[in-house]
């Protein structure tokens, strides 16, 4: 014998008075089950911490009591309560490209992107933002938080940097726009590899959105989890533009990978001496990916490799003009970074390095249709925008413009608020869509939307 969960019953009932209207079911009785079932999307949508008492779970309740499930969810994902949760949920996941949100704070890279899925945060010119998706890794801006009057970083509001304690906090209202976007500069005079004391602002063509905002003056022992901690905290940046590129599409190095790779377009700083460089000796070849994919100079490296660092006590830094003992593309340790320059494999020590490396230049260029448009991985990111361009704005704006970001999103709203409903990739599609601004009808660029047609699907309820 099969039974019904709780739930199902609770959906059988209400689908049963929506289609009936039998007169023997009291309104008491509709209400109840609207009420019920306004609980669970809110749960989905907000986690559970929209009050009972609030107006939007009274329109919640209503809309559900007159059979409109998209109407009540959409309600809950434009109230403060799902931004206060979900969003700062996904803001957590995007600092790093495992997703996890178990070491997640509260920083200017996650209060960014709360502002971009929640719209609302006040404007320099006395305006409110609207919600922006494309923007997510090219807008010029840093966005606070209004704590009476005074505009504060999230990281530095004491005692609450975490997920739980912010919750007073409405991330909607209380969020402030800034334009631009800081980082500490390293010494002009010496080109020294201790950043100075003093904030300069980004160059324009070098701001990633939220990938290249990390509280000012942070330290790696009180790092503030930011991607921009993540990715220029040790090593030569090389997983800084991965993690950008696996967070954005939900692709991993090993999708992107490529056959048709060359030696030229590797890092220096890979050993062209190890036995797997050309062919993998059970694994793929270090030249798949080092010189054809996600992990090769011309995909966006050359746009974050020498500029960005993070200093352990200063935090993170900028790079206008840096000596060969600054570049990280050379080598993580600055003592290899002259020896690889010249990477001469005849001297004494030998370099770990390979010779034939144009490296990655200082113009900063990159170039998604080398490689990628033969090997078909364009095709697969559903990209629309610029195939090439210079400085990781650029990069971002066009990454941004691609189809499988909506899509990746669209999947990870599924399995963040309905993870057991029946959707097919067709749904998923459809979904990804509704928020695409560059599909055909155009779409809102407004994350809501995806959240309030998962939600409201009828596999959720």
């Amino acid at each position: 014998m099969k039974y019904m969960s709780a739930r199902k019953v609770t959906v059988s009932l209400i689908s049963g008075i929506f289609a009936i209207a039998s007169p023997s079911i009291s309104n008491a009785q509709v209400n109840v089950a609207a009420t019920t079932s306004a609980i669970h999307m809110s749960q989905m949508i907000t986690g559970g911490t929209m009050p009972t008492s609030s107006s939007t779970f009274t329109t919640m309740v209503s809309d559900i009591a007159s059979g409109d499930l998209k109407s009540a969810a959409v309600a809950a994902a434009n109230s403060p309560f799902f931004c206060n949760y979900l969003a700062r949920r996904l803001a957590y996941q995007m600092q790093n490209p495992t997703l996890s949100v178990g070491s997640g704070v509260d920083s200017d890279a996650t209060t960014y992107i709360v502002a971009h899925f929640c719209g609302g945060a006040a404007t320099p010119s006395g305006g409110v933002t609207s919600p922006s998706i494309s923007t997510l890794l090219s807008e010029n801006a840093t966005y606070l938080v209004n704590v009476n009057g005074t505009n504060t970083h999230a990281f530095s509001i004491t005692g609450m940097k975490n997920l739980p304690a912010l919750s007073n906090v409405n991330w909607m209202s209380q969020l402030v726009q800034v334009d631009g976007q800081t980082a500490n500069s390293y010494a002009a005079a010496n080109n020294a590899l201790i950043p100075t004391a003093s904030a300069m602002m980004i160059p324009q063509a070098s701001v990633g959105g939220y990938a290249t905002l990390s509280t000012p003056g942070t330290s790696v022992a009180n790092n503030d989890a930011s991607l921009a901690f993540y990715g220029t905290n040790a090593g030569t940046n090389l997983r800084y533009i991965e993690s950008i590129w696996e967070i954005s599409t939900g692709f991993t190095l090993l999708d992107a990978a490529s056959t048709s790779a060359d030696p030229s377009l590797t890092p220096r700083f890979v050993p062209i001496s190890d036995p797997n460089f050309f062919v993998g000796v059970g694994q793929p070849a270090c030249l798949s990916c080092h010189g054809g994919g996600m992990a090769d100079t011309i995909h966006g490296y050359a746009t974050v490799a020498d500029v960005f660092d993070f200093n352990s006590t200063e935090g993170f830094t900028y790079n206008a003009a840096p000596t060969t003992a600054a570049m990280k593309s050379l080598a993580s340790a600055s003592a290899n970074r002259a020896l690889n320059s010249t990477c001469n494999l005849s001297a004494t020590p030998t370099p770990v390095c390979n010779p034939e490396s144009t490296g990655v230049g200082t113009a900063q260029s990159w170039d998604v249709g080398q490689i990628w448009s033969s090997t078909g991985f364009l095709t697969k990111l559903g990209w629309t925008g610029a195939l090439t361009g210079t400085g990781l704005n650029s990069l971002g704006a066009a990454i941004g413009q691609a189809s499988v970001v909506y899509q990746f999103l669209a999947t990870r709203i599924v399995n963040e608020i309905c993870p057991m409903g029946a959707f097919t990739q067709a749904q998923i599609d459809k979904i990804a869509n509704a928020a695409n601004p560059n599909a055909n009808p155009k779409g809102t660029d407004d994350i809501r939307t995806m959240v309030a047609m998962v939600a409201s699907d009828p596999s959720c309820q």
